[in-house]
């Protein structure tokens, strides 16, 4: 069980919650969630996360200004940004600091193998 990786899901879908919750936690992962970007802000001022997932389509902070803000708190938490649109912001995220970003819907493997290659490259190591 990987119980000292702890992954951060931003997303204002409560079904997407779920699912990462699901696919992640059975991986043996930590696995907390928030409905959106300000949310995200608030839990990494006193909580380290290894890895954030974060939507780009929010409500009350979008997922770039979620990016730049988690960015400024916890510069070492590697970030996937999650879109619907692909290509859509990928360059514009990767210049501002995420490791990539999935398009939705996504596999369930790919989801998988992000994680472990994150781990793998010591990126997220706080």
């Amino acid at each position: 069980m990987k119980t000292d990786i702890k992954i951060l899901v931003v997303d204002d879908e409560e079904i997407m919650r779920n699912l990462f919750t699901d696919i992640l936690r059975d991986e043996g992962y930590n696995v907390i969630t928030v409905n959106n970007g300000k949310e995200a802000e608030d839990i990494v001022k006193g909580e380290f996360f290894d890895i954030a997932f974060v939507d780009v389509h929010m409500p009350v902070m979008d997922g770039l200004k979620t990016l730049h803000a988690l960015r400024g708190l916890t510069p070492k938490t590697a970030i996937v940004m999650m879109d619907s649109m692909p290509g859509y912001l990928l360059e514009e995220a990767v210049r501002a600091g995420a490791i990539t970003c999935i398009h939705k819907p996504f596999n369930i493997r790919e989801v998988r193998t992000i994680v472990k290659d994150i781990i793998n490259q010591g990126e997220g190591n706080g």
